[in-house]
């Protein structure tokens, strides 16, 4: 009778000719076997709160989230009905971002390209979130204390192309210098301040560089404030840009603007090998991407008894050795025979509600 309506209950939730999420089934159990994904995914992992793409917040409190909008659409709105926003985020080179004060009559929309304040002098941008969003992106860090200025006019967006192209002349050049100091240090990119009154120079290197005559060079022949910083391998892929295995431009040269540490957990609960030439990127690294699916891993696993858990079908005992969280199916080895069988999740689920599914002999109490 039980089985019966918890059948009905599931053709109600997901009609015959549906496309059934991925392991989405709302199942009630009895027994104490556990779950895949308690006893295969790390701590770390499983209490892993997801990230909002919209406003970067963990439980999902913005409205973005509440309202399942895009935060384009949220940004025009408010842009258009709200004038007492008084913040604004605004893009530079490479994705860098950062929030900054507007007056309150002010009147921006996304992709504007502004001229701000800088802590030496004035910088360029385009902005990338107003309204709600860019308030939600203040909550989660210090207030700012520099202020946008105006719009860029057409003399400002032709000097920000000027700039460009001279960055890429002071590559060459910083490039020469480090090969006549001697220094081991790789030249990655360059970046002007809208004035010129700041010059970046980022660049790698395996250790830590004495670059104070090569920083005295470079003012000289500049006649600006000169910084060189140091990036890490992740950053400096995405200055430098290029094409994954995947055969797409790279995620953090596109849409990636921050790092979250990835490690081989991640691999693990994706039930992918630990080849670490297979899982790394152009960085060297492992891939950001490991990161996309793994709240819906964690999520489906949750829905299958772990590895090794024995089930006892027709044709006699067989151990469970493989998950497809994408099919809802399982795979499971005849513990006499060695014959492979696939069984589905709700086949599944209907012996594990009958007690003819054991827990794994280590699991065992």
């Amino acid at each position: 009778m039980k089985d019966n309506q918890h059948n009905q209950s599931v053709q109600e939730q997901f009609p015959v000719g549906s496309i059934v999420p991925l392991s989405r089934i709302d199942i009630s159990h009895t027994d104490e076997i556990g779950n895949a994904a308690e006893t295969s995914v790390a701590k770390s992992l499983l209490n892993r709160k997801s990230h909002c793409t919209a406003c970067g917040d963990k439980d999902g409190g913005c409205s973005t989230c509440k309202s399942g909008s895009s935060p384009n659409e949220d940004a025009v709105r408010d842009v258009q009905d709200n004038a007492q926003d008084w913040f604004v985020e605004v893009s530079f080179k490479a994705r860098r971002k950062q929030l900054f004060k507007k007056n309150r009559n002010g009147r921006y929309a996304l992709s504007d390209t502004v001229i701000v304040q800088s802590e030496y002098g004035s910088d360029a941008g385009t902005i990338t979130a107003v309204g709600s969003i860019a308030e939600m992106k203040k909550n989660n860090q210090e207030t700012p204390t520099l202020s946008l200025q105006r719009l860029a006019t057409p003399e400002d967006i032709l000097r920000i192309k000027e700039n460009r192209e001279h960055e890429k002349e002071i590559i060459r050049e910083v490039k020469g210098k480090v090969k006549e100091y001697g220094l081991d240090m790789k030249i990655v990119d360059a970046e002007w301040q809208f004035d010129r009154s700041r010059l970046s120079v980022y660049f790698s290197a395996p250790q830590r560089v004495d670059f104070r005559e090569l920083v005295k060079e470079l003012a000289r022949i500049y006649h600006a404030r000169i910084e060189l910083r140091q990036i890490p391998a992740r950053e400096e892929a995405k200055r430098i840009g290029g094409i994954g295995p995947c055969g797409l431009e790279l995620c953090c040269s596109t849409f990636l603007n921050e790092f979250e540490q990835i490690n081989l957990e991640h691999a693990k609960a994706q039930m992918l090998p630990p080849n670490i030439s297979k899982l790394s990127g152009m960085c060297g690294r492992l891939k950001c991407c490991l990161l996309y699916e793994i709240d819906n891993y964690v999520s489906a696993l949750k829905n299958y008894p772990p590895l090794d858990s024995y089930v006892h079908l027709t044709e006699g005992r067989a151990r469970m050795i493989k998950i497809d969280i994408f099919s809802d199916t399982v795979t499971v080895i005849g513990e006499n025979t060695g014959t492979f069988h696939t069984v589905s999740l709700e086949e599944l689920n209907a012996l594990r509600r009958n007690g003819k599914v054991e827990a794994p002999k280590e699991y065992q109490s």
